[in-house]
């Protein structure tokens, strides 16, 4: 499908031909999406569409690491059923808010910081000034 995409089809027919063969458009961005990652997959021979599409949509360095189940069982994005890789998925986009949100609080208070040594040196400079005067 992807090589039938970028290879043999002129520009706008990918969507005629997709009809043609009875796929809709979000199918087929989900095989592509799995054909494009398939390299970095792990053993991919018993898992369905659905579960190659939620691992391929999980970061690389994240597909390997064994994560604890809510049923406490630690396994890998592979060894998940579908639920709970969709949790683990779930897990993964808090973490990342919170880290950018952590992250945005950090360069906020960098930033207020250097402000503050600012006007501290600016009023240490002005009572200097002051007193020789």
């Amino acid at each position: 499908m992807k090589h039938v995409k970028e290879n043999d089809l002129a520009h706008g027919e990918f969507g005629k031909w997709l009809e043609k063969v009875g796929l809709d458009k979000y199918q087929a961005s989900r095989f592509i999406k799995v054909a494009n990652e398939q390299s970095k997959l792990h053993s991919s021979a018993n898992l369905g569409l659905k579960a190659l599409y939620q691992i391929a949509t999980i970061p690389v360095e994240h597909r390997e690491e064994k994560q604890q189940t809510s049923s406490g069982e630690m396994k890998t994005p592979y060894e998940m059923t579908n639920k709970e890789r969709e949790e683990f998925k779930r897990q993964l986009k808090q973490r990342d808010e919170e880290n950018a949100q952590l992250q945005s609080q950090m360069e906020q208070a960098q930033r207020s910081e250097e402000i503050a040594r600012k006007q501290y040196k600016y009023g240490l400079n002005n009572y200097i000034f002051t007193i020789k005067f």
